[in-house]
């Protein structure tokens, strides 16, 4: 896919991606853009608390041009213009104690609590003792439009990315395409499963975690990092690269963990129209053993009968890149397979007795 086919793609269906609050027409509650999530244990402590500090000076380097209002405070929330003073006295809150108090905060592009922002990073970090007694973890956010990887911009996402992974050390963390929802996403839950069951390509991202995905990764989008304990369970890097067998697979090695990219562009793959994206379906396939067995309900209960992501469609959706039973990945074209260390070992040794053949043949080559 080029970028051309991708944008093309995505405006053809904008339409179906923006849902507006039926007592409100001009707030926008459910939007589809660039959302990316970071799983963090031990941020509680002075170091976690550094690390958020950084991570969050790293986004506004990139894009705190585009930030306008935000808040600071899980019970005593403080509202506040995003200007100079602000930044400098959030940035303190950040990097405070944090075992007996949790961490909140939120910087957007638009005012208030009502309107899905265009840019955003927000974050929730429970207290300490929380963390240490129920297995909790912070979870840090970020959303922006998706012309920030058109005309020339992806390779800057991609090293916003990297930084922010480099920085965070997450347990794992995903990027891509997702539905972006307002601080009160509880309330359009249901229009965030039609739009992820429609869309299947589309990441949900929460705003806050499950104690059980301690125990493996929750979210696979475009790109998806998990960290070195888990991906060591995998195998050698040659042994992965191997596996994946396809050089558009992007695989970097950071200090702490893989960052995978799943193709050159994101996939939307609307149910029925398009087909299940393959290098989404081989990153599953390369990683899926290390997934939490038992995502839990993405989704509160319904309230009025509507659809919401229960246990049991969140487990299903988890699993929507698994190939059926007794389907085999498609072969990957010659141009694009991972040459392995022994195959290019093997070339190198046969290189090698030709050339020794020829220094020590007395027999003329043909035409010579």
């Amino acid at each position: 896919m080029s970028e051309d086919e991708f944008n093309k793609a995505f405006a053809s269906h904008r339409n179906d991606f923006i849902y507006y609050d039926e007592l409100d027409g001009e707030s926008v509650v459910i939007n589809v853009g660039l959302v990316a999530s970071f799983q963090i244990t031990k941020s509680y402590t002075p170091e976690g608390r550094q690390r958020i500090v950084d991570a969050v000076e790293i986004f506004c380097r990139h894009h705190g041009d585009k930030l306008k209002w935000g808040y600071r405070g899980a019970e005593d929330m403080l509202a506040h213009d995003y200007s100079p003073a602000s930044v400098k006295a959030t940035l303190a809150y950040l990097a405070g104690d944090g075992f007996a108090e949790p961490l909140a905060f939120r910087w957007a592009s638009v005012e208030g609590y009502g309107n899905v922002p265009d840019y955003m990073i927000d974050g929730y970090s429970p207290a300490g003792w929380m963390e240490e007694v129920h297995g909790t973890f912070t979870t840090l956010r970020f959303y922006l439009p998706v012309e920030e990887i058109l005309q020339g911009r992806k390779e800057r996402f991609e090293a916003l990315l990297h930084e922010m992974c480099c920085a965070l050390e997450p347990l794992h963390a995903a990027a891509g395409l997702g539905v972006q929802h307002t601080y009160q996403w509880e309330d359009f839950q249901h229009v965030e499963y039609e739009v992820a069951m429609t869309y299947q390509g589309l990441d949900l991202a929460r705003p806050r975690g499950n104690p059980s995905w301690r125990s493996g990764y929750s979210n696979l989008n475009w790109y998806t990092y998990i960290n070195s304990a888990w991906m060591s369970k995998l195998g050698t890097q040659d042994a992965l690269l191997a596996k994946l067998d396809d050089i558009r697979i992007g695989v970097q090695y950071l200090p702490k963990g893989t960052l995978l990219r799943a193709g050159d562009w994101p996939a939307l793959w609307k149910v029925g129209f398009n087909e299940k994206p393959e290098h989404y379906v081989r990153v599953n396939e390369l990683i899926k053993s290390l997934r939490v067995e038992d995502i839990g309900a993405l989704h509160y209960g319904s309230i009025a009968g509507e659809t919401r992501m229960t246990q049991l469609i969140s487990n299903a959706w988890l699993r929507r890149f698994d190939l059926p039973p007794g389907k085999a990945l498609p072969t990957t074209p010659l141009r694009y397979r991972y040459v392995s260390a022994a195959e290019r070992e093997q070339v190198a040794n046969r290189k090698r007795t030709l050339d020794d053949f020829l220094a020590t043949s007395n027999t003329k080559l043909p035409g010579s």
